[in-house]
């Protein structure tokens, strides 16, 4: 019995050796799913934003590319108390989805947090996963109750925010998924398979591969989703482009016209999906949704934002040209900017701010 369960030991580290080595699937960070391992208490219910970082949290979130410290205020922000800081500091917000929220990296080599170091002003990280523009005003207009924000900087994700301010307007005619300040309701995850999820390989490829094989069955509705935001990003999308394109237009003009109505300075960094920086990644994501790579236009959801922001006249700032400069932009099991990808995006943020 000790032999053959000192065998199976010794196979499983082999598998599991063998696992790092091999490449995983180049659409890995969409397969993957890695926030399903995050904390349940992350984020809670907000009658106007419908979701909010929790206040006062600390927690932790692991994954196979990352460990990280998540702290948040009284105000739900990541950083410190309000009251914490020199009275001379000057105040800017970062508002945006999960590109903003960053809890891949520590709160300091955020963007938000190395833009902190060197403005010299404190940039409150307001970002929260799964965010339309829309939201992201509501979030501006609840911090400026309690802060005095001069710059407002909005980082707009071409992945998915053209759909999400599609979205949240239907979901503003929805009740409550639940009591306000409670945790966002999500389907529970057993403690082994997170752990996994945090430390193996060899379940990351199990996990890629079990989710290829729910994408081709016509009961798994994700496929539909992935193949609406994806299509954007074609030839075949520009129907679906000019369709999105009100919407989006009209968030960001309501943010604009906030920002000036409080003399706010409003800066928005356009920002790209890892397949369109990463072309080796291209092929496998389109695939996964039967979307033929050979009609890609990957730079047109970045053009019909940077056009809107021009009509709008706002300040632009496309971080595409930046990113593709750089070797390792964005986590392979994960979408999300790593620490080089963060740092990138602070030059070029910096860049087009004047720092």
């Amino acid at each position: 019995m000790a032999l053959l369960l000192g065998g199976l030991v010794v196979g499983v580290l082999l598998a599991e050796g063998t696992a790092r080595i091999i490449a995983p699937n180049q659409a890995a960070d969409l397969l993957f799913n890695a926030s399903d391992a995050s904390p349940m208490n992350l984020y809670v219910i907000d009658p106007q934003t419908r979701v909010t970082t929790a206040p006062n949290l600390r927690t932790s979130i692991q994954s196979l590319d990352y460990t990280v410290d998540i702290h948040t205020n009284a105000l739900g922000l990541r950083g410190p108390e309000v009251d914490t800081l020199p009275t001379e500091t000057p105040h800017w917000i970062a508002v945006g989805d999960s590109f903003t929220m960053s809890v891949q990296v520590q709160q300091a080599d955020t963007f938000s947090g190395q833009l902190s170091t060197v403005s010299g002003a404190h940039i409150w990280n307001a970002g929260v996963d799964g965010y339309s523009t829309w939201q992201a005003l509501l979030r501006v207009q609840q911090v400026q109750e309690y802060i005095p924000i001069k710059r407002v900087l909005l980082t707009f994700f071409t992945g998915n925010d053209f759909q999400d301010n599609e979205r949240f307007l239907a979901m503003q005619r929805s009740p409550l998924p639940g009591a306000a300040g409670s945790p966002i309701p999500r389907p529970t995850i057993p403690a082994s398979e997170i752990w996994m999820m945090q430390h193996s390989h060899l379940y990351a490829h199990y996990r890629i591969w079990n989710k290829v094989q729910q994408l081709g069955s016509p009961t798994d509705f994700s496929k539909g989703n992935w193949q609406d935001e994806l299509r954007l990003f074609t030839l075949d999308g520009e129907k679906r482009r000019q369709q999105l394109r009100g919407q989006t237009k009209r968030a960001l003009q309501q943010l604009r016209d906030h920002t000036r109505q409080h003399n706010m300075q409003l800066l928005v960094a356009v920002a790209p999906p890892a397949f369109v920086i990463h072309p080796e990644r291209l092929d496998a994501t389109f695939e996964l949704v039967d979307l033929d790579p050979k009609r890609a236009d990957v730079d047109a959801p970045q053009q019909l934002v940077l056009n809107i922001l021009q009509e709008l006249q706002i300040s632009s700032c496309d971080l595409s040209p930046a990113l593709r400069q750089a070797e390792h932009p964005y986590f392979t099991f994960d979408g999300h900017w790593t620490l080089e990808g963060h740092t990138v995006v602070t030059n070029a943020i910096a860049s087009c701010w004047g720092l």
